[in-house]
């Protein structure tokens, strides 16, 4: 059955920092490939950047994120891209928070991920409509969310229709995705980001309104390639 269309992909190379929008991504058994397989640590105590919890760590989605020719990248300005890892990233890291910071694959010794859930988020466009309407002067861009794909649903519903999807799964140009959760929201959905102001509001109306999920977490059953204007149904 039709769901919708893949109109927004996003891989984010570096967790906690803003990433990059495709036009084609491959899925493999981690999600998007290349998708948050950093992070960025505290040099002195290793901690990992925990935006939403601890304010010395609030500017990091003031830093971007690509995967360049060579790899990995980032950026404070926009203009100069930094590999990583590299001591060039890590000062253009420190300057920005205002302490000392390294990048690190995650995996090594001490450098856990953050997450250990589903591998790929999904968002609708309908989930973003029905949280437009509970608040309507509220900016609801879907970078606040951080969403691997957005789904502009074909009956432009305004409903957390995801919600129905749990268990089903999911094809996508030529990959398959099994919906496994709602993806439980926390207070980084409320931070500030480039273009995006601090709103507490929108994570205290998922927590009333959408029992506390917003978007679907996924595990990918076949890997394959995808493309902006795929097909979505479901199975």
């Amino acid at each position: 059955m039709r769901f919708g269309t893949a109109s927004e992909l996003w891989r984010y190379p570096v967790s906690s920092l803003t990433g990059e929008r495709l036009e084609t991504a491959n899925l493999d058994d981690t999600g998007i490939a290349g998708d948050r397989q950093w992070g960025l640590f505290d040099a002195d105590s290793a901690a990992v950047a925990a935006p939403e919890s601890e304010r010395r760590w609030r500017a990091v989605p003031g830093l971007r994120s690509r995967i360049g020719a060579d790899g990995p990248e980032i950026t404070q300005n926009g203009t100069t891209w930094h590999p990583v890892p590299s001591p060039p990233a890590d000062k253009a890291a420190s300057d920005h928070l205002g302490f000392p910071v390294r990048f690190r694959p995650f995996g090594e010794a001490d450098a856990a991920p953050r997450y250990d859930r589903g591998h790929l988020h999904i968002l609708t466009t309908a989930s973003l409509a029905r949280l437009q309407a509970l608040l309507p002067t509220a900016i609801i861009d879907t970078k606040r969310f951080r969403p691997n794909i957005l789904v502009q649903t074909d009956d432009n519903d305004i409903d957390f229709v995801e919600q129905g999807l749990i268990g089903k799964a999911l094809r996508i140009g030529g990959a398959t995705v099994e919906i496994t959760e709602p993806c439980t929201r926390c207070a980084f959905t409320a931070l500030g980001q480039p273009g995006i102001p601090f709103d507490k509001d929108v994570l205290h109306t998922i927590a009333k309104h959408g029992g506390g999920g917003f978007g679907v977490l996924a595990k990918v059953v076949g890997p394959g390639r995808i493309s902006r204007g795929d097909a979505v149904t479901v199975d």
